[in-house]
């Protein structure tokens, strides 16, 4: 089994996560990006072709940009397919968690889960945080 990772988006985001990605993870990372609507190629033909290259038994996780997005919304038939996980919202702590863990095995459903939960942890309006922290300090 071998996991594989497609970071697919609306035009150059996916591209730039990638390369993100490779910054703290190495090189030697290997992601499938897709820069959708940006050379007029049709986005079902570009997934066709990425999916008609894997095997059965590997895991693929998708990440996209936007829930409501068309990016998104051409993966959703590809989840019927086994160990295939498509997430949307993707940030770089969700992105660096799922690239990052071990492929001993598949992904549970429940450590997908997880990992979700800890990347939208992540998303925090830093005034209000610190004012919490402010406020933490002064108690003390």
């Amino acid at each position: 089994m071998r996991r594989r990772v497609i970071i697919a988006s609306h035009s150059m985001l996916s591209k730039g996560m990638a390369e993100t990605l490779k910054f703290f993870e190495g090189e030697d990372a290997e992601f499938v990006v897709i820069t959708a609507y940006v050379d007029n190629k049709p986005i079902e033909g570009i997934i066709e072709e990425i999916f008609a290259d894997i095997p059965d038994e590997d895991e693929v996780i998708v990440l996209t940009d936007l829930m409501a997005g068309s990016v998104n919304q051409k993966f959703m038939p590809r989840i019927a397919r086994p160990h295939t996980h498509l997430l949307t919202g993707m940030n770089l702590s969700l992105a660096m968690a799922l690239t990052m863990e071990s492929t001993d095995s598949y992904l549970t459903e429940e450590r997908i889960n997880q990992i979700v939960d800890e990347a939208r942890n992540q998303v925090q309006y830093v005034n209000v945080a610190l004012q919490a922290l402010s406020e933490d300090d002064e108690d003390e």
